[in-house]
C-alpha cells in the first residue's frame, strides 16, 4: 500500500481539527461546553438535601403561630427528619438513656399509621416521606424537652408542665402543615389526636 493510500485512510477517519466527541458519542465542533457543568445542581441538593427548605420548614416549628405556605412541603425533605431524630436519641443518650431503637421503631409505626390515617380523610392524598418529613421537623419540641432534662428533673410539676407543652407544641404545629398541605381546616382536630398520641409517646421515651 502506497504512502497515498495511508494519509487517505487516515484522513478518512480521523477526527476534524477543533471537533470533538461528547459522552453520547456524538462528535461537536469545538471545546467541551462548560455550561453542562456550571448548570448541574450541587450534590447535596441532588441527594434530597436543601439546606434553605430545612431552615424554612425548621422556622415553622419553632413559630407555630406564623403563617405557613401552602407548598412548604412540595419537596420530600428526608435529611431534616433524620438528623433531628438523631439528635433526640443523642440527647437521651447524654442522660444515660440508649433509645435509639425506640425512637425510629415508634417514629416509623407513627409514620405509617398516619400515612393510612390521612390517605383515609383526605381527598387529595399524601405519600409517606411527606408524612415523615412534617412528623419528624416536629419531634424539634421534643428535643428541647430533652435538652431540658440534663438541666432540672421533669418528673415533677414543673417538669409535667413542660412535658405537656411539648406535646401541644409539636402536635399543633405537625396538624397544622397536615391540614395546610392536604386541605383539611375543617378536620383539624381529628388530624391532631393521632398525632398528639404519637408524640405522647416521644415524651414518654423523654422523660422515663
Amino acid at each position: 500500500m502506497s504512502g497515498n493510500q495511508f494519509q487517505f485512510i487516515d484522513s478518512q477517519y480521523s477526527t476534524p481539527q477543533g471537533s470533538y466527541y461528547d459522552n453520547t458519542g456524538r462528535m461537536g465542533v469545538g471545546g467541551p461546553s462548560q455550561d453542562s457543568f456550571e448548570n448541574e445542581l450541587p450534590l447535596l441538593e441532588e441527594l434530597g438535601i436543601n439546606f434553605d427548605h430545612i431552615r424554612a420548614k425548621t422556622l415553622s416549628v419553632l413559630n407555630p403561630l406564623k403563617k405557613i405556605d401552602s407548598h412548604i412541603m412540595d419537596d420530600t425533605d428526608l435529611g431534616g427528619p433524620m438528623f433531628f431524630g438523631l439528635l433526640l436519641g443523642f440527647s437521651l443518650l447524654m442522660s444515660g438513656k440508649v433509645q435509639f431503637g425506640y425512637i425510629y421503631g415508634l417514629g416509623l409505626i407513627g409514620c405509617v399509621s398516619m400515612y393510612f390515617v390521612l390517605n383515609l380523610m383526605s381527598e387529595k392524598g399524601i405519600d409517606i416521606y411527606r408524612v415523615i418529613s412534617v412528623l419528624g421537623y416536629c419531634l424539634l419540641p421534643m428535643i428541647f424537652l430533652s435538652f431540658t432534662s440534663l438541666a432540672i428533673n421533669i418528673n415533677g410539676l414543673v417538669g409535667y408542665i413542660l412535658i405537656g407543652v411539648s406535646i401541644i407544641w409539636s402536635t399543633y404545629s405537625a396538624s397544622k402543615m397536615f391540614v395546610k398541605v392536604l386541605s383539611m381546616i375543617d378536620q383539624r382536630i381529628l388530624v391532631a389526636y393521632p398525632v398528639a398520641l404519637l408524640y405522647t409517646g416521644f415524651a414518654l421515651i423523654t422523660a422515663f
